[in-house]
């Protein structure tokens, strides 16, 4: 079985074909040169090829002639010419014989992959339209889809029956139609045709049409056109497909989308009411801890962290304490062990009481570590690092600073300047180092604040 070599190389220049080779070789194409036209011209003869680079001045014969040869032998190959004497003569002969682009010396090589990559394409979708065409009949009138015809002057040549039941129109109106007729804004099909000249095609392209009954339709077009022995544009060829239901679709999900997330903050806004209820000396310590937190995720910018995370999960942290009896939550004195440990148990009820929720994000994991330290001496699971999530990590020195800004049943406020002492001196030990340095960077560069 022969290899599929699928771009030929004519150039005099054994550098430059020698050079070129190993681009495209290492792009993933099988290059094949030939030093002149005669070579060129054997090479079509005994294989396939994609795309040709022709230089436009050879030493046997001219690169006009070696084009004119290859379309001869081989259709379907693209040529695309490659020189550095270029004249505007020269490149209308080589549009006027069909060449796919011209491209002078020095070129980049970014730009000439790109003309090769567009080349290709467009062989790709004539060759299969071509391979297909005993079947054509069969395809285009049992599709589901609109497929019509137009001649370069916009005139209806031929459609299925399911353009006539997209645009609402009988045969006979469809015949004495213009195709500009049928577009929503009829400037769209002048922006349209510009594209198809340009590549040769158009791939699902979004237009908005207009049927019998003037309604919108919102439409993705496949466009091909048909040239003819001289070169020019003879016909367009268009598939549509209807996708104005599945729009409307997409906006009633993205509406109800919209409903799910504005319930679920009034669900969240609601829990954080009881447990400011249950534990009326930390009202407002939630809200406070999450605008930090988020204050915190912003500035660190990092890859991972989700800053609606940890507003949701900041929001509601302590949920669990509606679990924890109000005498010990307001206690003016220091914990026992025992009402410690109830209080400590916080963490995990509010995780059983999250987890059965099915949030977009891991908000019942944050909210049961965010009381877990660097060093494993945190609660409950007693983790320690990076087994610690970001977002909890963020919340934990949130949490931290906040408590000690504000007054407790058992002390006063112990101030801004106390907690941030407290994670500078256990920065790497309690807190992590860059959620410790962004907190302070937070306050002391960018001038955070409560409200």
């Amino acid at each position: 079985m022969k290899t599929k070599r699928n771009i030929l190389i004519v150039d005099d220049d054994p550098d430059f074909r020698e050079n070129l080779s190993g681009i495209l070789m290492d792009e993933g194409y099988a290059p094949v040169t030939a030093a002149t036209g005669k070579q060129a011209m054997k090479r079509v003869g005994e294989d396939e090829f994609d795309v040709a680079l022709i230089d436009l001045r050879l030493e046997d014969v001219s690169g006009l002639e070696v084009m004119k040869g290859i379309k001869e032998r081989s259709p379907m190959t693209e040529c695309i010419f490659v020189t550095g004497y270029a004249s505007q003569n020269s490149a209308i002969d080589a549009v006027n014989l069909a060449a796919y682009s011209y491209v002078e010396k020095p070129f980049d090589i970014g730009q000439l992959l790109a003309t090769i990559r567009m080349a290709i394409d467009k062989r790709n979708v004539a060759k299969a339209l071509r391979e297909s065409e005993e079947r054509y009949r069969t395809l285009f009138e049992g599709s589901k889809d609109a497929i019509y015809i137009t001649s370069a002057d916009n005139r209806f040549v031929e459609f299925n029956r399911a353009s006539l039941c997209l645009f609402g129109y009988t045969r006979e109106e469809f015949m004495k139609m213009a195709s500009s007729e049928i577009f929503l804004n009829p400037r769209d099909l002048i922006k349209l045709e510009k594209e198809i000249r340009d590549k040769g095609y158009v791939k699902d392209y979004e237009v908005k049409f207009r049927n019998s009954d003037g309604e919108e339709i919102i439409c993705l077009i496949t466009s091909t056109e048909r040239l003819g022995n001289d070169g020019s544009i003879r016909e367009y060829q268009t598939i549509v497909r209807d996708i104005t239901k599945r729009n409307q679709r997409q906006r009633r999900l993205q509406e109800t989308l919209e409903m799910l997330r504005r319930s679920l903050n009034g669900v969240i806004k609601c829990v954080e009411h009881i447990i400011e209820m249950k534990d009326p000396y930390t009202a407002g310590h939630q809200r406070r801890v999450t605008d930090l937190a988020r204050a915190i995720a912003k500035e660190m910018d990092s890859p991972g962290v989700e800053v609606d995370a940890i507003r949701m999960a900041g929001i509601i942290h302590d949920i669990g304490k509606i679990s924890v009896p109000a005498e010990i939550l307001s206690k003016p004195g220091l914990l026992t062990e025992i009402e410690l440990s109830i209080l400590r148990s916080h963490a995990r009820i509010g995780y059983d009481i999250l987890k059965e929720i099915e949030w977009p994000y891991p908000v019942a994991e944050i909210v049961l570590q965010h009381h877990e330290r660097i060093d494993g001496s945190g609660y409950p699971q007693g983790l320690s690092g990076e087994d610690i999530l970001l977002e909890a990590r963020i919340l934990g020195v949130a949490d931290v600073v906040e408590s000690m800004n504000s007054p407790r049943p058992y002390r006063p406020a112990l101030g801004i300047d106390k907690a941030l002492e407290e994670i500078s001196i256990n920065r790497g030990i309690l807190y992590d180092k860059d959620v410790v340095d962004t907190c302070l960077r937070v306050f002391r560069e960018k001038g955070f604040e409560w409200d």
